[in-house]
């Protein structure tokens, strides 16, 4: 093979490299709240992956070309998104708990504002959200 062809082999693996880098940490990031802004994600990220600097992870999640992806990194990254797939992790269902917790003040705060007006939606989302209760098995999140 050719030097120019081993060069331009290696530079499509890393690009490959790179945008699977860039998925993973995207999926690890998960959906994020509505309206968090990248700069959060970004450090919510950087408190999960300690070994890594700000500035790398930015420019792996926007997938700077000038970045070349070590092997060590992007097996931590697959390791980290891979239990993702088998279920609900702790860190999920500490979540869960406090977004449930937000709903129901959001709840207490509408019928605050307008019982008579806001009541419906608030009794259809207790509805679904008991629904969703009993389809998890659960008496309470």
């Amino acid at each position: 093979m050719s030097e120019n062809s081993e060069k331009r082999s290696e530079i499509m693996t890393s690009e490959v490299a790179l945008r699977e880098a860039s998925s993973l940490i995207r999926q690890l990031a998960g959906d994020g709240c509505a309206g968090e802004s990248v700069k959060s994600i970004l450090r919510r990220l950087a408190r999960r992956l300690k070994n890594w600097k700000p500035s790398r992870i930015k420019d792996v999640w926007y997938a700077d070309p000038r970045v070349a992806i070590r092997g060590e990194e992007l097996e931590q990254l697959r390791a980290m998104v891979g239990p993702r797939d088998q279920g609900a992790t702790l860190d999920e269902l500490t979540e869960l708990r406090s977004t449930v917790a937000r709903l129901a003040r959001y709840e207490s705060l509408l019928e605050r504002i307008d019982a008579e007006f806001f009541g419906p939606q608030v009794s259809a989302t207790r509805d679904q959200a008991g629904q969703a209760r009993s389809l998890l098995g659960k008496g309470r999140v």
